[in-house]
């Protein structure tokens, strides 16, 4: 009976309705119970470890690893507590930087300080300037606390004519006094002036250049020094070097102000700058032949160096009395007199 109903389906024609089954293979399926057949393929090698590397050192690359997400989490945070900093106050504007300076010539000015600030202020039609003082033919203009000398530069000529006699206007900064050696006799200042300013950019000086020594002097001279007074943030780079002028280039050197009370450093002696000593050097105070800064204690227990100690017996090199050079007590010093600026031309002309 079975073998009719399977000749029964075997002649009955095939349904067009139901989807022909996916072939697969029996070696991809299971069979639970059923052990799996050996593989063909070889097997795989274990991965050996570098001879020289432990396994310590294989233990802390799998904890870097594990920790990378929190450490650089922390470490971001970490650094942007470290990179916010406290704002900074802001500083305000200093009593230099209110401060413009006009260099002036001729006689007294006709109107008083209170005038003369009145007066600026109705020009620039505004309150800007604080104050305005005078000493000699060198006038200070301060402006309000808010505001800066450098916002009136566009607006120097609206008040320049008001003060008669104006020769240069600058800020208040830093003056410096140069020497410049050799310059031709034959040449105006104004010449020279012009010279100077155009053929070495970001020199600014502040007043008409001056011979150093007087007309006389100069008589039969082909060359000789001039004063300059320079300012400005690249002053101090023209200390030292040569300025260009006339096709030319001319020493220059810092301008040194002594007089009879100088005392110099190096000898200690009077009269002179240490800049211009001849000398030897001599301790300021136990007078023996060596720089001050090289004094020692003459005691082998005490290490103080460079100043005296309990122990020093203080002896001037001037007068041989018992106290250190710069003693204003000393009878060698000479009288103390109202400062003036020595005539030093022969050591500076060239």
């Amino acid at each position: 009976m079975l073998a009719q109903e399977v000749a029964s389906l075997q002649a009955a024609p095939p349904h067009t309705g139901i989807p022909t089954p996916i072939p697969f293979s029996l070696k991809d399926t299971k069979v639970p119970g059923t052990a799996a057949s050996p593989s063909t393929q070889p097997p795989t090698k274990p991965q050996s470890l570098d001879p020289k590397t432990s396994w310590a050192t294989v233990a802390r690359k799998g904890c870097k690893k594990r920790n990378t997400g929190q450490g650089g989490a922390a470490s971001a945070q970490h650094k942007s507590q470290t990179t916010t900093k406290p704002s900074q106050p802001k500083k305000g504007i200093t009593a230099r930087e209110r401060r413009l300076i006009v260099k002036r010539e001729g006689g007294p000015l006709n109107k008083t300080k209170l005038e003369n600030r009145n007066v600026i202020n109705t020009a620039l039609a505004g309150t800007y300037i604080q104050t305005v003082s005078v000493k000699g033919n060198t006038i200070t203009i301060t402006t309000m606390e808010s505001i800066r000398a450098t916002s009136l530069n566009s607006k120097v000529g609206t008040f320049l004519h008001l003060i008669p006699g104006t020769m240069s206007v600058h800020l208040d900064t830093p003056v410096i006094q140069l020497l410049v050696h050799g310059l031709p006799t034959s040449s105006s200042l104004d010449a020279i002036a012009t010279e100077l300013t155009t053929f070495n950019p970001g020199l600014a000086l502040t007043g008409q250049p001056r011979w150093l020594t007087t007309d006389e002097s100069r008589v039969g001279k082909a060359t000789s020094t001039i004063v300059i007074a320079i300012t400005g943030p690249r002053a101090p780079d023209f200390v030292g070097r040569h300025l260009a002028a006339f096709s030319s280039t001319y020493r220059t050197e810092r301008r040194l102000c002594f007089n009879s009370n100088t005392q110099c450093s190096n000898c200690h002696g009077f009269a002179h700058h240490n800049n211009r000593c001849n000398n030897s050097a001599s301790c300021r105070w136990c007078a023996h032949p060596h720089p001050t800064g090289a004094h020692t204690c003459p005691t082998a227990t005490c290490c103080i160096r460079g100043r005296p100690c309990s122990h020093t017996a203080l002896k001037c090199v001037n007068c041989g009395g018992p106290h250190e050079a710069h003693a204003m007590s000393c009878p060698s010093h000479p009288e103390r007199i109202p400062e003036r600026e020595e005539n030093w031309e022969e050591m500076a002309d060239t």
